[in-house]
């Protein structure tokens, strides 16, 4: 055994001592829910302090926008999970005859933090584990491990206040904080918890281990031939697409609207503080610095301003333009600004129909995105439908920004995306999700069994309502 696997392995055996302590002697659901209450009262009560320190250290964000994602998730999460069952005989889930069902912990927890969202990562992971009774170990992105480390140390000095184990949460220390230790943890623990890049995701996948991961983001937005009011909806996509100056995955990536409303769409997005880069040579520069030699995404633009990108290159741009925006003519694959980009830089395409624009969402979906969040701006629910039919994403906004935070769909830090990304779910990734289950059935008399005669009894499909 070498140090990592010692180190890790005495980090996991704190965790499972911990755990069994809590679960032990934390035996109702108001005792656990004060101990989630204070992950999320901790945090948010140290809220400017905490986002100035993440961003000087991963130099990604903007503290404003930073702090309302921090408040955001903290009243969120523990408004979604207050007083909710996730122990003992909770309901039955699908209503199954005679049966009740009992909710368990998990046991050990790793929660896999990237580096663009490590307080809300570790908040509001930890608050969704320890709610079902389990321990939590956070691995941070080593370019925000100070930061981890501070915020899991206020964590664990409330609980223990509470009377609560403090090894219920636990972080990776700096100088274990890489490669190796990721791929021992991951391997060992009972659960992964991944939100981070799709490399990050495929790794816990692969670990042998059960794991919840997410998919990567390249949102696709339709705005439809009948919608008329772009002075607000602009606004709205503009403003999204600069929360935290371009770092959320929910960030609006590329706007499909109809030719016929180009300009009315630039002028709105002009007023809403766009910078247009219609130049060719801007454009490219542009292009070449945000994807070096047509690679991956340059590090150095991610969570920066539109001005702190243009300065290196020549461009100007206003201080009131939060911002890039520029058009795209061809298809997903011939454009390298069709991926995803992690600042403030949106795209749009003109359309001539709307089967043109879901076609040509779905082609940009299904090379970068598959899974995660698309949005319509209509008043034709034919529209909404025909649209949520054909993208392969798992959540469809409709009148809402890529965001979609005004709706009835739990909020979360992290969105399963499904099989088309290769993930387990395909919902948000929410505190029931940290639970395992056991049923407890009774014998139901006179329960009916089925026999062989019952393929005669009935149609092939009895709510069948077409011919088939």
């Amino acid at each position: 055994m070498n140090s990592t696997e010692e180190y890790v392995n005495g980090l996991i055996e704190r965790a499972r001592k911990a755990q069994s302590i809590f679960e032990k002697n934390f035996t109702t659901q108001r005792a656990v829910d004060e101990v989630v209450r204070a992950f999320a009262v901790t945090i948010y009560n140290a809220n400017e302090e905490l986002s100035r320190e993440a961003i000087e250290e991963t130099g990604m964000g903007r503290l404003d926008y930073k702090m309302q994602r921090v408040s955001a998730v903290t009243t969120g999460q523990w408004n979604l999970m207050r007083g909710q069952k996730s122990m003992g005989f909770i309901d039955n889930p699908h209503n199954e005859p005679g049966v009740r069902v009992i909710a368990k912990p998990i046991g050990v927890i790793n929660c896999i933090c990237p580096t663009t969202n490590p307080i809300i990562t570790i908040v509001g992971n930890g608050m969704m584990a320890v709610k079902c009774r389990n321990a939590a170990i956070i691995s941070p992105h080593p370019k925000s491990k100070y930061i981890s480390q501070k915020v899991t140390a206020m964590i664990r000095k409330a609980i223990g206040e509470l009377g609560a184990p403090e090894d219920l949460l636990q972080v990776v220390d700096p100088e274990h904080c890489n490669m190796e230790t990721s791929q021992v943890m991951m391997s060992a623990v009972d659960m992964n918890v991944a939100t981070g890049g799709p490399g990050m995701v495929k790794a816990v996948y692969s670990s042998g281990v059960p794991s919840l991961g997410v998919g990567q983001g390249n949102t696709q937005e339709i705005i439809c031939d009948d919608w008329d009011d772009y002075d607000v909806t602009c606004d709205m996509i503009a403003g999204n697409r600069a929360q935290d100056l371009g770092v959320p995955c929910t960030g609006d990536q590329m706007v499909h609207i109809p030719e016929s409303k180009e300009a009315e769409f630039l002028a709105a997005m002009k007023k809403a503080g766009a910078y247009v880069v219609d130049d060719p040579e801007e454009r490219k520069k542009l292009s070449d610095y945000i994807f070096p030699d047509g690679g991956p995404i340059n590090t150095a633009i991610v969570g920066k301003s539109p001005q702190v990108v243009g300065e290196p290159l020549g461009i100007k741009v206003p201080d009131d333009c939060r911002i890039f925006l520029t058009r795209v003519n061809g298809s997903a694959h011939d454009d390298i600004l069709c991926k995803e980009v992690l600042f403030p830089f949106l795209r749009y395409r003109t359309y001539k129909t709307l089967a043109e624009a879901v076609d040509a969402a779905c082609s940009n979906l299904n090379m970068e995105g598959a899974g995660h969040n698309s949005a319509i701006w209509t008043h034709d629910e034919e529209k909404v439908e025909y649209a949520a039919e054909k993208l392969p994403v798992c959540r469809f906004h409709v009148n809402q920004t890529t965001l979609g935070n005004n709706n009835g769909i739990p909020q979360t830090i992290s969105l399963g995306c499904g099989f088309w990304s290769g993930n387990s779910i395909s919902e948000n990734i929410e505190w029931y999700h940290f639970y395992q289950t056991t049923r407890v059935s009774s014998v139901i008399p006179n329960r009916r069994t089925y026999q062989e005669g019952d393929f005669d009894r009935y149609d092939v499909c009895p709510i069948q309502t077409e011919e088939v």
